[in-house]
C-alpha cells in the first residue's frame, strides 16, 4: 500500500488518463490519414486505369485506320466528365505522351491529333503561360512531346530563362522543332549549360540528319564559357574543318576544361600544323592537358614529332607522361619500334614501357 500511495503523489489518475486520450486521439488521426491517404492512392489508380483503357480503345481504333470524329469523344459522357478535372488531365496527357513514345509516322501523328480535340492542348498552354517555373517546365515538356511547333516561337523567349529547368526544358524544346538551327539560341544564352543538358542536347543532335552551322564559329568566341565548350563540342562531333582557326584561339582560354576540350577538337579536325601547335603549347599546360596533347598525337601525329617525343622521354620527371611519349612513338612512326629500342637501351623504364605498349597494341 505504501508503495501505490507514493506513486499516486508523483502521478495523479487525471495525469494517466490525459495520457490515455491523448494517446487515442493521435491513433485516431493517424489511422484516419493513413485510411484517406489509401482511399485517395486506391482512387487515383482506378481513375488512372479507367483513362488508360478509354484512351486505348480510341487508340486501338486510330492504329487501324479509322478516324475519331469530335463528336465519337463528346458522347462519352464518363470521359468527358473525368476530363474536366485536373486530375483527370493530367493522367490523360501523361498516357498520350507516354503511347506517343513509342510511335512514330502517322501513328503518332494520330495521337496528336486525339490530344488536340479531346482539348489537352490548352491545358499544357495554361501550364506553359503560369508564372509558377514548375507548371511553365511541364507546360513546355508536354507542348515539345505534342509536337506543337505553333508555339515555338513563343517558347524559344526561354531558352535564356534565369530559372534552370524552364531554361532546359525550352532549349530540348527547340532543338526538337528545328533540330541544328534551333541551336540559335547558344548566341544569345547568357546562362551556364551544364555538362549534363550539353550531353542530352548532343545526344537529341545525334538522331538527326546534320545541318551546317554557320554561327559556330561566333560560339566559339563566346563570352559564355559554357557555349564556347559546347560548340568546341559541335566542332568536335561534326567534324567542322573551317573553324580549326577559332579552335586553335581557344587554347589561350584561362580555363584549363576549354583548352582541354580544344585539344581534343583539334584532333578530329587536324590540319598539317596542327601538332605544331599542341607541341607549341605543352611545356605551358598542366598536367592533365599534357596528357591529352600526347595522347592525340598518338592519333594524328608523323615522323616529323619523333623529335620532340623523344625530348619528352628525356626530359619529363613523370612516369605516365613517358608512358605516353612512348605510346605516341610508336604509333606515329614506321621506326618507333625501333626509335624506342634506341632510348630503352639507356633507360630500363623506357623499355618496360615500351614492353607494355608492345603488348597493347598486338592484342
Amino acid at each position: 500500500m505504501h508503495s501505490r500511495d507514493t506513486f499516486f503523489r508523483f502521478i495523479r489518475p487525471e495525469h494517466l488518463y490525459l495520457t490515455a486520450l491523448s494517446f487515442i486521439v493521435v491513433t485516431s488521426i493517424l489511422v484516419s490519414a493513413i485510411y484517406i491517404y489509401l482511399y485517395v492512392k486506391k482512387k487515383r489508380h482506378f481513375l488512372k486505369q479507367f483513362i488508360t483503357d478509354k484512351l486505348d480503345e480510341y487508340i486501338s481504333t486510330i492504329l487501324i485506320g479509322e478516324e475519331i470524329l469530335p463528336d465519337q469523344l463528346l458522347l462519352d459522357e464518363e470521359l468527358t466528365d473525368i476530363l474536366n478535372r485536373k486530375s483527370g488531365q493530367q493522367l490523360a496527357i501523361d498516357q498520350l505522351i507516354n503511347t506517343k513514345k513509342n510511335l512514330t509516322g502517322h501513328a503518332a501523328e494520330s495521337i496528336i491529333e486525339l490530344y488536340e480535340k479531346l482539348n489537352l492542348k490548352t491545358i499544357s498552354i495554361q501550364k506553359f503561360r503560369s508564372p509558377l517555373w514548375y507548371k511553365k517546365a511541364k507546360g513546355i515538356y508536354e507542348l515539345y512531346m505534342m509536337n506543337q511547333k505553333s508555339l515555338e516561337k513563343q517558347i524559344a523567349q526561354y531558352t535564356n530563362s534565369n530559372n534552370e529547368y524552364v531554361r532546359t526544358e525550352a532549349q530540348t524544346a527547340i532543338i526538337g522543332f528545328s533540330g541544328f538551327h534551333g541551336l540559335s539560341f547558344l548566341g544569345t544564352l547568357s546562362y551556364p549549360l551544364t555538362d549534363w543538358q550539353q550531353i542530352k542536347l548532343l545526344e537529341q543532335l545525334q538522331l538527326l540528319n546534320p545541318d551546317k552551322m554557320p554561327d559556330l564559329p561566333l560560339w566559339l568566341q563566346s563570352t559564355n564559357q559554357y557555349v564556347v565548350a559546347f560548340a568546341l563540342k559541335l566542332a568536335e562531333t561534326y567534324q567542322q574543318m573551317h573553324v580549326h582557326t577559332e579552335v586553335v584561339h581557344c587554347l589561350n582560354s584561362p580555363s584549363e576544361r576549354i583548352r582541354h576540350q580544344a585539344i581534343l577538337t583539334l584532333s578530329r579536325i587536324a590540319q598539317d600544323d596542327t601538332t605544331q601547335i599542341l607541341k607549341t603549347i605543352y611545356a605551358q599546360e598542366t598536367y592533365a592537358n599534357k596528357q591529352t596533347i600526347l595522347k592525340q598525337i598518338a592519333i594524328i601525329g608523323t615522323d616529323d614529332d619523333i623529335d620532340f617525343l623523344i625530348n619528352v622521354l628525356k626530359t619529363e620527371t613523370n612516369d605516365t607522361l613517358k608512358l605516353e611519349a612512348v605510346r605516341a612513338t610508336m604509333k606515329s612512326s614506321l621506326d618507333g619500334d625501333k626509335i624506342i629500342a634506341e632510348v630503352a637501351s639507356e633507360n630500363q623504364v623506357i623499355a618496360v614501357m615500351a614492353k607494355q605498349i608492345n603488348y597493347e597494341m598486338t592484342k
